[in-house]
C-alpha cells in the first residue's frame, strides 16, 4: 500500500456516499456506494477478510476520491449514475441502455390510435401497455390488433387530412373513421375490446363475441357474424400460447447463472397479465453473484420503471433502502420476494432453467473461440496474443473515403471496439496518409486507456507497414506485433501473403488456421469500411437527388426520413406510404415516387 492511500484511509469520513477506485494512469476503475465511507473503503484493504477476485482489484488501486451525500438512498443514485458515465472496469455495465418499447392508446382522441412507442412515457398522455422486451413483440401485437379490431394506428396530422379512405382500408385493416366509415360509438366499442385483449381479459372478450356472434346469426346477418367468428378464433389461438406466468398483473422474474466467471442474467417480464418473454444481461466480472445480484437490481431498476413485484434467487442485503428509492424516483411500491413457496417458487424454477440453459450455451461457445492459439505456435516473437486491430481503408475513384478499425478478442469480433473514420479531408488517392492517419487516431486513443493491443494487421504491403511502423515508433508502443496482409495475384484468397514487420514473406511458415484467421480478420476490417464507404456515397447521393424533387424542402426532407427511419425507407416506400407523412399529399407523393423511381 503506498504512502498516499494510507493517508487518504486515515482521513476518509464516516458519512455516506460514493468512492471512485483510480488506477495509475487516474482511469476509474470502480465505484461504489456507502452508509459509512470510511468502514466501507477500509473493508478491500483488510487481507484477512477480502477474497482472491477482490484482491485483484486492491492491487491497481493508486488513487481513492469520495463524494458525501444526506443519505444512502442519494448515494445509490449517484452511484448508478457515475457508473453509466465511466463505466468503471470492475462494476458490471448494463449495455442495453435503450428505452424499452411501449404500444400506446391515445386516449385523448375522439377516434384514438393504437401504435408503436418508444421514449419518455412522461411527454406523452394515453394508455400504455409493456414495456416489451422485444421490438418484434410489438409489432406482432400490433398486427393483431389491426387484423382482429380494425382500429387505426396513423398520425393525428395524417388522420386529419384524409379525404379518402388509405390503404389500411382497402385491405380490411381499418375501418376508417377518418372519413366517417364508422360511428364514433361503434369506434369506441373497438377500442374498448383492443383494452380488453391488451389487458389479457380475453375469456371476458370471447364471451361478449359469443354473444355478439349469436345474435347476429339470430337476425340472420351471417356475414357479420363469421367476422365475429374469425375474431374468436384468433383471439383463442393467441390464449392457447404459451405463458410462463398467469394470473399475476406486473411481476418480474430475475435469475442469474454464473461459471468462471461469467454471468447471465434474465430479467421475465409480465405486463398486465400477458408474459412479454425475457430480457438477457450476459457479463465477465470477477465479482461473486452476489455482489452482480445486487448491482444488476439497482441499475437496472433505477432507469426502468420496476412492477409491484419482483422475484429474485436471494435474499437482496439493501433491498429496503431499493424499495425507498425505487418510490421515490417512480412512485411505485415494490415488494422484492425471494420465493420459496407456490406458486412463485414454481415459476422462479421454470424462469432458472431458462437461465442455466443458456449459460451452457454461452461457456461452450466461449470454449470453441480460443482464435489466436494457432498465433501462438505460428508467430513466436510473443508468447500468447489476447488480441488483434487490424485497418483497412476504403474509397470510390479517390471519394468517399473511409478507414476502418476493428478489433478482435480471444472470442471473435469485439464490435464494441469497432471505429469509423471519415477521410475526405485527406488529399486524393494517398492511401498511406489516410493509413498513417488512422493508425495514430486509434493507437494514441488506446494507449491512453491502456489498452494497446498485441498484434496489428494492416491490409497492405510495405508502404502500408511503413505506416504502421511509424506510428508505433513514434507512440512508444514496442511489444506489439505487426504482420500485413497483401492481396494476391487476381485478388484471390488462397494467393494472398503474410508479410511481417520486416517485409519478410511468412506465409509458408503459417498454418491453415493461422493464414484463415489473418485473412477473416482483413476481411472483417475491409467489409466494415465498405459498409461506411458506401453508405456514406449513397446517402449523398440520395439526399442531393431527394434536394431536386419539385416540391421538396428542408422541412418535407426531414420528415421524409423520419417517418420511413432514413434513406432506404423512402426507397423502398409505395405512393400510399409516401401520403402518410404529414405534408405529402397523393399528388406530391406520385411525383416524389417518380422522381426516385425513374431512371
Amino acid at each position: 500500500m503506498n504512502i498516499n492511500i494510507k493517508h487518504i484511509l486515515s482521513n476518509l469520513t464516516t458519512r455516506p456516499g460514493i468512492y471512485k477506485f483510480e488506477d495509475k494512469h487516474s482511469n476509474i476503475i470502480y465505484i461504489g456506494k456507502a452508509l459509512n465511507l470510511k468502514k466501507r473503503v477500509l473493508s478491500y484493504f483488510n487481507k484477512s477478510s477480502i477474497s482472491i477476485k477482490t484482491s485483484k482489484l486492491v492491487e491497481n488501486i493508486h488513487h481513492i476520491q469520495t463524494i458525501i451525500t444526506k443519505n444512502e438512498e442519494e448515494a445509490l443514485i449517484l452511484e448508478n449514475t457515475l457508473i453509466k458515465e465511466y463505466k468503471p472496469k470492475y462494476n458490471i455495465l448494463l449495455r442495453d441502455d435503450k428505452s424499452y418499447p411501449y404500444i400506446l392508446i391515445n386516449s385523448s382522441h375522439n377516434y384514438p390510435s393504437i401504435k408503436f412507442f418508444r421514449g419518455q412515457r412522461k411527454d406523452s398522455k394515453g394508455i400504455f401497455f409493456g414495456p416489451y422486451t422485444q421490438v418484434n413483440h410489438v409489432r406482432y401485437m400490433l398486427n393483431l390488433i389491426q387484423k382482429i379490431f380494425k382500429v387505426r394506428s396513423c398520425d393525428d396530422t395524417y388522420f386529419m387530412n384524409r379525404k379518402k379512405p388509405c390503404l389500411q382500408f382497402q385491405i380490411n385493416r381499418c375501418d376508417a373513421p377518418c372519413v366517417n366509415k364508422i360511428s364514433q360509438s361503434a369506434y369506441k366499442d373497438l377500442i374498448k375490446n383492443a383494452l380488453k385483449f391488451l389487458q389479457g381479459k380475453n375469456d371476458s372478450l370471447i364471451n361478449d363475441y359469443n354473444k355478439k356472434m349469436h345474435d347476429l346469426s339470430k337476425s340472420q346477418q351471417y356475414e357479420e357474424a363469421s367476422e365475429i367468428r374469425d375474431k374468436i378464433s384468433a383471439i383463442r389461438s393467441l390464449t392457447i400460447s404459451k405463458n410462463i406466468i398467469n394470473n399475476q398483473k406486473n411481476i418480474d422474474v430475475i435469475t442469474i447463472s454464473s461459471s468462471d466467471g461469467y454471468h447471465c442474467v434474465d430479467v421475465f417480464m409480465v405486463r398486465d397479465s400477458i408474459n412479454l418473454g425475457n430480457k438477457v444481461f450476459d457479463f465477465k466480472n470477477t465479482n461473486s453473484q452476489k455482489n452482480i445480484l445486487d448491482s444488476f437490481i439497482s441499475q437496472y431498476y433505477l432507469n426502468n420503471k420496476p412492477p409491484e413485484k419482483i422475484l429474485v434467487s436471494d435474499k437482496i442485503d439493501n433491498s429496503e433502502l431499493l424499495k425507498k428509492v425505487f418510490y421515490r424516483k417512480h412512485k411505485i411500491k415494490t415488494i422484492l420476494i425471494h420465493p420459496k413457496r407456490k406458486p412463485f417458487v414454481d415459476w422462479f424454477q421454470l424462469c432458472q432453467t431458462n437461465t442455466d440453459e443458456r449459460l451452457k450455451l454461452l461457456l461452450s461457445s466461449k470454449l470453441k473461440l480460443n482464435i489466436f492459439n494457432c498465433l501462438d505456435k505460428d508467430i513466436p516473437y510473443k508468447t500468447h496474443i489476447k488480441n488483434a486491430l487490424c485497418f483497412d481503408i476504403s474509397h470510390i475513384s479517390g471519394s468517399n473515403t473511409q478507414g476502418s478499425a476493428i478489433w478482435f478478442s480471444e472470442e471473435g469480433p469485439d464490435k464494441k471496439m469497432y471505429r469509423r473514420y471519415n477521410l475526405d479531408f485527406l488529399k486524393k488517392n494517398d492511401d498511406y496518409a489516410a493509413m498513417s492517419y488512422i493508425l495514430d487516431k486509434r493507437l494514441t486513443k488506446l494507449k491512453t486507456e491502456n489498452k494497446v493491443p498485441d498484434l496489428i494487421v494492416v491490409d497492405g504491403g510495405k508502404g502500408h507497414i511503413t505506416q504502421a511502423k511509424n506510428i508505433l515508433n513514434n507512440l512508444g508502443i514496442t511489444e506489439t506485433i505487426l504482420l500485413g496482409v497483401v492481396k494476391g495475384e487476381k485478388r484471390l484468397s488462397k494467393n494472398d501473403r503474410i508479410l511481417d514487420s520486416d517485409f519478410k514473406d511468412i506465409t509458408l511458415s503459417l498454418s491453415t488456421f493461422s493464414l484463415t484467421l489473418l485473412q477473416k480478420i482483413r476481411n472483417e476490417a475491409h467489409r466494415f469500411a465498405i459498409m461506411g464507404q458506401r453508405k456514406k456515397s449513397m446517402k449523398k447521393q440520395f439526399e442531393s437527388k431527394l434536394d431536386s424533387i419539385p416540391g421538396i424542402g428542408k422541412v418535407r426532407k426531414l420528415e421524409l426520413l423520419k417517418y420511413f427511419g432514413g434513406i432506404q425507407g423512402v426507397l423502398k416506400s409505395s405512393i400510399e406510404d409516401l401520403t402518410n407523412v404529414p405534408g405529402i399529399n397523393l399528388q406530391l407523393a406520385d411525383v416524389i415516387y417518380k422522381y426516385l423511381h425513374t431512371e
